[in-house]
């Protein structure tokens, strides 16, 4: 069985690992990195079920259950802005510590690892320095802000943004019209689960439409418009946040270069012309600032406060003097 079919524009990345199984020279530590919602999580898990699969035969039954004893996940748990200490050295390290139970290793996927607390950090590098030798460590992040002695005693594997051609081919095959396929393979913006979120919204016109509003309202208003705003995100942050990015990266392609050729979308023009004096290298800060608030989307952390932060930088961005 081929557990890594279906993942897309990965090539690179699962040819180095299954070429790791065929020779049998499976590190002890792996650390997958690239952007989110590229297919890092699909690659590990499918990287794990491999090596499991190859000493138990019956294992995908185990998988289909999501209960194979020789595998284990850990990710932050529910409520929580951290993967915790107790995580990794109450939970995980004990159960690394057993023999395996079907197959000839035991293998640990840390999701989010790059949300690991320090505590939770150094006591992962306390097991992999004196690592079990059956024991398999994965860990899956979309920044590499990990310790710098974890990540020496890790295989690094990079994930790479997918191709506009190869995330349309890919939501064409999953039934979508062509026309919604193209659009949302340009709005991912290289990242398949992205791109399936705009195709799968049966409010996309709309939210489209408020991302454009928002720009608007925010070029043209004062500041109680930042707080109009960041409601009106919450609504579906992490969509029209992805709106408003394609937006402001079609504005600065555009003075840059003059090309309407090279914009995402087409539609944008209006909103090109309408901010256009606006400074591209604070466009571009802009973008900077609002991809490190997103990341907070995911750590629990109050979302309407981070789509308020967002909001702000974006009327402050649009606020600045015209060059």
């Amino acid at each position: 069985m081929d557990y890594f079919s279906g993942i897309v524009g990965q090539e690179r990345a699962i040819g180095m690992l299954k070429e790791a199984i065929s020779n049998k020279r499976i590190n002890h530590a792996y650390l997958f990195v690239g952007a989110e919602g590229i297919g890092k999580m699909l690659t590990a898990e499918a990287f794990a079920r491999t090596i499991i699969h190859q000493a138990d035969e019956n294992a995908v039954l185990y998988f289909n259950q999501g209960l194979h004893p020789d595998l284990l996940i850990i990710n932050r748990l529910e409520k929580r802005t951290v993967i915790t200490k107790e995580q990794i050295s109450q939970e995980m390290e004990p159960w690394l510590g057993l023999k395996p139970y079907r197959a000839s290793n035991r293998i640990v996927i840390i999701q989010n690892g790059d949300l690991m607390s320090l505590e939770a950090a150094n006591a992962l590098l306390k097991i992999l320095e004196e690592p079990p030798e059956y024991g398999v460590i994965i860990m899956v992040a979309d920044e590499k802000n990990l310790l710098e002695t974890i990540i020496s005693r890790c295989q690094l594997v990079r994930f790479f943004a997918v191709n506009d051609e190869e995330i349309e081919k890919f939501l064409i095959d999953k039934g979508f019209d062509q026309k919604v396929s193209y659009r949302c393979a340009r709005l991912g913006q290289g990242s398949i689960a992205n791109a399936l979120l705009f195709a799968g919204e049966e409010e996309f016109q709309e939210l489209w439409n408020t991302a454009a509003v928002i720009i608007q309202d925010l070029y043209k208003g004062q500041i109680i418009e930042v707080f109009n705003t960041a409601e009106k995100l919450d609504r579906n942050p992490l969509l029209i946040i992805n709106m408003i990015d394609t937006i402001l990266r079609d504005v600065y392609i555009y003075k840059e270069t003059k090309n309407k050729e090279l914009i995402f979308m087409v539609e944008n023009m209006d909103l090109i012309n309408l901010i256009n004096g606006v400074n591209s290298q604070l466009i571009m800060k802009c973008l900077e600032q609002i991809h490190e608030l997103k990341g907070n989307y995911k750590r629990n952390v109050n979302s309407l406060l981070i789509s308020t932060n967002i909001s702000f930088k974006l009327w402050e961005t649009l606020q600045k003097e015209k060059c």
